[in-house]
């Protein structure tokens, strides 16, 4: 969940001085312990997640770990550990070189995962737990079953859930004449007038990158390139699918962007929603939650959840990948582990639990029926009902900018350079030619 940044970088320096002091053998004393757990009561599986604390996946995920272990009482039994999602991947990385990884990962940095866990056999292969259950096999989503597989091995759980990004917008402030999904670009960007967007440079320039990514979507053989992209990583920006969109950007950003957008994280373009400092914000369905009752007390201003509609991008464009690396269980984990991780994955990706994360977060299961008590309470939920209902066989789902790009570029090199952009220090044409040169530096 790319746009939870909202672990503060004050987090990532504790984080780093809890490094320095210790944490890895922390996380050292919490794999033997898995380990110690075989015979006497309960298979304990201690597992680092960043869905904890503030983040925002932590208001489902949390209690998704209480109901398994209600269930599995006396059987298996998950604790989690908190880590700030900037710190994540780094964190596997460790655990995995000094081969102390926790029983369950929760995807991982992509190319090290290709490179270093893939190549490597590092990974417990799913093909033959999941050809044991059918009525789970027929529900995971086909191109990430196929994205999954690895000369014939599964080496993470497939997705069965597809979260297509769209965007909100205060009704009281812009008022569009038609849905936004039916504009061009340009249609929509004299629709904004003086209305300003909550985008944002700091962090993976989340918000920013989401618009970025719609506007490659709308350019010829845009939505190509990006899908390409999420199996080989694109290193080169010069082209001119690249070059016009950075060009629309920098307009974007010059009369619509928010006062506090430059150096903005995450947080600060959240709250300049939802204090009506700006008129709209691109995200996920998982927002819907800071935008509904019971979270007024993010809101100020004036600012309530009634005013937001949500719709997609123009051009008929919704932003979604399931071509990713989701939940997986490392080589050398113990059996009765192993056991205890399959039971978490078939109750995660059960209907019951299916559908209480679509309610809670958004998303589409399109080859899952749902049941009549889910789609009753889905309209309840005005918001995630427009988001589902704004996506139709026409729409173009496309992977996001972020999902097709080397981790260096997501961050800090998009973000470091949209300044420059900004202020018109680098053309579009150089902005690409410097984030080129960020990406073949790291190849």
């Amino acid at each position: 969940m790319k746009s939870r940044f909202a672990i503060k970088k004050v987090l990532c320096v504790a984080l780093s001085a809890f490094m320095l002091t210790g944490v890895f053998s922390g996380c050292s004393k919490s794999n033997n312990s898995n380990s110690k757990s075989t015979s006497k009561g309960p298979v304990v599986l201690n597992i680092p997640d960043y869905r904890t604390g503030q983040n925002v996946g932590a208001k489902f995920f949390l209690p998704q770990v209480d109901r398994f272990n209600k269930k599995y009482e006396g059987k298996y039994k998950i604790n989690i550990e908190e880590v700030p999602q900037d710190s994540y991947n780094d964190k596997i990385k460790q655990l995995a070189q000094q081969d102390k990884l926790p029983p369950i990962v929760n995807g991982a940095d992509t190319q090290w995962f290709q490179d270093y866990i893939i190549k490597n056999n590092k990974f417990y292969d799913l093909s033959s737990w999941l050809n044991s259950k059918p009525n789970l096999k027929n529900v995971v989503l086909k191109d990430s079953l196929d994205y999954d597989t690895v000369d014939g091995k599964v080496v993470c759980l497939p997705q069965v859930v597809s979260r297509p990004i769209g965007l909100y917008y205060n009704n009281t402030m812009y008022k569009p004449s038609k849905a936004i999904r039916d504009m061009s670009v340009d249609e929509f960007y004299s629709s904004l007038g003086d209305n300003k967007l909550a985008l944002m440079t700091g962090e993976n320039a989340w918000t920013t990158q989401l618009l970025f990514s719609a506007i490659i979507a709308n350019q010829p053989g845009g939505k190509d390139i990006l899908t390409n992209g999420v199996k080989t990583k694109i290193t080169d920006y010069t082209g001119d699918v690249f070059v016009k969109s950075a060009e629309i950007l920098q307009k974007f950003f010059k009369n619509n962007a928010a006062p506090n957008s430059v150096g903005a994280v995450y947080a600060d373009a959240a709250n300049t929603f939802m204090s009506k400092k700006a008129s709209m914000i691109f995200n996920g369905s998982w927002m819907v939650g800071d935008l509904s009752k019971g979270a007024e007390g993010k809101w100020s201003n004036g600012f309530t959840g009634d005013q937001v509609t949500s719709d997609i991008y123009p051009g008929n464009v919704a932003l979604a990948n399931n071509m990713g690396y989701w939940y997986w269980i490392p080589a050398n984990t113990p059996k009765n582990q192993v056991e205890a991780a399959l039971a978490f994955f078939e109750f995660a990706t059960s209907q019951a639990e299916v559908e209480s994360w679509i309610l809670a977060e958004g998303g589409v299961a399109p080859n899952m029926k749902m049941s009549d008590s889910f789609l009753t309470k889905q309209k309840d939920n005005r918001l995630l009902n427009e988001l589902a209902t704004s996506i139709t066989k026409d729409t173009i789902l496309c992977p996001s900018f972020d999902d097709a790009i080397p981790n260096s570029v997501q961050a800090p090199a998009f973000g470091k350079l949209l300044p420059k952009l900004i202020d018109g220090s680098l053309s579009s044409a150089d902005f690409c030619k410097q984030l080129t040169a960020e990406a073949q530096a790291t190849k």
